[in-house]
């Protein structure tokens, strides 16, 4: 028996890859071959061969994006989420053997949670294609604009004690004037490259073009002739208008003789038109307006009521950890950053509201971190192979990973609630010290390839509140499996040594 199978998950990092090693692990189990290809953020790895698939038996798409299947035709075909796969592979694989349907059959469902030959929640996994397309440069230009920015403050000439912001006229001061304009160029293309996405999972390669020029223009003040761009709101209808537009256009009968050029040629050339005249005449000036009077009402309320970013923080921290990666995880970093680039290009860095993804920042490495200290700490509560996945946790935490927590939770499914508490513990820790993280990696590792500004020693705080919720975390997980009856036996002769 051979399997092949493409795993991507929507940030293209942890998923994506422990989901690879699962399939590959349980069919090597299973007395099969398997390989699988991985669609990550550094791009397409492992590639599978055309006469790869025509030799396998199965096809195993384990996504949270939208994934071409056109190389698949003809092959029984399982498609599913990084999770599912993740929880059960041999499961996967055995009943995918068994049950799948060709492709482009109609699907079916195995036990309730699992469709073969079709996706299932199509709504966020083309929200999360646009997101994976998005993060590289939301990382990249939050970070120059970062550094940039904190170059730009010096001593006031006229009286040391004062500090002004501004770049000098010097070659420094010019090298960070052009790198802060930079970054604010990622910020302005970050919004069409999102929209982009999601339409080209919805109607692929020939919406691409138009749903970026439309996505750009609908956040443009200059072109609405408004005070400011219709934000993330904006690029959402955008994607999925335009991705669904060109869908409804592919299935036109052209002519024969016009067909080769349909795709690069009449469809973009339509549809972007009619995004133009959509966006000019009907949505964008009404949807920027409510976005401008939107962010007005954040800002005051982030301003007047110091209880504010407490309460978003801790409900986005907590959106972090409830599914360790999953589309709630996923949508709390999309809310955060879009408050953050729609406010960078309304106010400018003066005036930005990074406090949101600042919590969803810190609350990423909560539940690995959690997971892994409690194995240290509290061992006769795990078994040999938890301890061994606690080490890997403690990694994955460093380095904001939150699927590291992903196997405890499986086999202990309350602890889904420590995550979330103590997850929603650290968003509103780093929200009521008003840190504000202006683009990086989250976790600890946060504090040094990232940029956090705010209070003094933002980022020694940054790392304090990371810890002390892991801390929590950890007990919680000793609270929860109270009364879990596991002493693994390398732990028994270790007490035996003690006495």
């Amino acid at each position: 028996m051979k399997i092949v199978g493409i795993t991507a998950c929507a940030a293209g990092i942890a998923h994506t890859y422990m989901a690879q090693a699962a399939i590959e692990e349980a069919a090597k189990e299973l007395g099969m071959k398997a390989k699988v290809e991985t669609q990550g953020t550094i791009g397409t790895e492992n590639e599978l061969t055309s006469k790869e698939i025509e030799e396998a038996d199965l096809v195993i798409i384990a996504a949270d994006i939208n994934i071409d299947k056109g190389r698949f035709g003809g092959k029984k075909l399982v498609e599913i989420d990084t999770n599912t796969v993740l929880k059960d592979p041999k499961k996967v694989i055995q009943e995918g053997l068994q049950n799948a349907t060709v492709f482009g059959a109609k699907g079916t469902k195995i036990n309730g949670n699992m469709e073969i030959g079709t996706s299932s929640n199509k709504f966020v996994r083309y929200l999360m294609s646009g997101l994976t397309d998005m993060i590289p440069i939301t990382i990249a230009a939050g970070l120059l604009l970062a550094i940039a920015n904190a170059m730009a403050f010096h001593p006031d000439p006229n009286n040391a004690d004062l500090v002004v912001w501004g770049f000098q006229e010097t070659a420094s001061g010019e090298f960070f004037s052009k790198l802060f304009d930079l970054g604010k160029v990622g910020f302005t293309l970050m919004i069409p490259i999102f929209a982009a996405g999601v339409a080209r999972a919805i109607g692929d390669k020939p919406a691409v073009a138009p749903a970026f020029i439309a996505g750009y223009i609908i956040n443009d003040p200059t072109f609405l002739k408004t005070e400011t761009g219709a934000g993330f709101i904006g690029a959402i209808l955008v994607g999925f208008g335009v991705g669904y537009l060109v869908k409804l256009l592919k299935k036109i009968p052209y002519p024969h003789l016009l067909k080769p050029v349909v795709p690069i040629l009449i469809i973009p050339l339509v549809a972007t038109f009619i995004s133009f005249v959509v966006i000019y005449y009907l949505i964008g000036r009404p949807i920027a307006a409510g976005m401008n009077g939107l962010y007005d009402v954040i800002n005051h309320v982030t301003v007047a009521y110091a209880a504010a970013p407490i309460l978003y923080g801790a409900v986005l921290g907590g959106m972090m950890g409830v599914d360790m990666g999953g589309p709630i995880n996923k949508t709390a970093m999309l809310v955060s950053s879009a408050i953050f680039v729609d406010t960078m290009n309304q106010f400018g860095p003066a005036g930005v509201n990074a406090i949101p993804q600042a919590a969803t920042g810190a609350a990423i490495a909560v539940a690995p971190l959690g997971a892994g200290i409690a194995t240290l700490l509290f061992k006769k509560y795990f078994t040999t192979e938890e301890r061994t996945l606690g080490s890997s946790a403690l990694v994955m935490g460093m380095v904001g990973v939150t699927e590291g927590a992903i196997p405890f939770a499986a086999a202990n499914p309350s602890l889904i609630v420590a995550n979330t508490v103590s997850s929603a513990i650290s968003g509103a820790l780093v929200a009521s010290m008003g840190i504000q993280f202006y683009g990086g990696v989250g976790s600890p590792l946060g504090a040094f390839i990232g940029y956090t500004t705010g209070p003094k020693l933002s980022w020694l705080l940054w790392i304090g509140a990371i810890l002390f919720a892991s801390l929590i975390n950890a007990f919680l997980y000793r609270f929860f499996l109270r009364k879990r009856n596991v002493i693994p036996k390398d732990v028994e002769r270790e007490a035996v040594i003690e006495k």
